[in-house]
């Protein structure tokens, strides 16, 4: 299980990696895909750590809820609130990657590359 962990660890640092080199292009939907995609693994790593299971969503709020059930409840339940609006908008950006023409803005990339920090701190500190 440890490699599991390991491996969707590294790969959400590859992501976050990507989402500044698309933010620095000015390719800003491509970026909040990007924090996205390692937003879900960093949630679904630390689940898999603390259960050995994790959901088959790609609902950020719906993994941070399951997680706030088994781990730091109201720190994490707090963070949910604070960062609602923008962890829909990542949630919209995954959904907007495959089946809409969304376009995203600079500040809303650098808002989700701040909450990634934040919420991984929260839950892998």
């Amino acid at each position: 299980m440890k490699k599991e962990i390991e491996v969707f660890l590294r790969r959400a640092e590859g992501f976050i990696k990507d989402a500044h080199e698309d933010l620095k292009r000015g390719d800003y939907d491509l970026a909040m895909f990007h924090v996205e995609q390692a937003c879900q693994l960093i949630l679904k790593a630390k689940l898999l750590d603390l259960t050995g299971y994790f959901e088959k969503t790609h609902s950020l709020r719906k993994l941070i809820e399951r997680l706030s059930e088994i781990f730091l409840h109201e720190e994490l339940n707090e963070f949910l609130k604070e960062n609602w609006n923008t962890l829909r908008s990542l949630e919209f950006a995954y959904l907007s990657s495959r089946c809409y023409p969304e376009e995203f803005q600079k500040e809303e990339v650098e808002e989700a590359l701040e909450m990634y920090k934040a919420l991984r701190d929260l839950i892998w500190a």
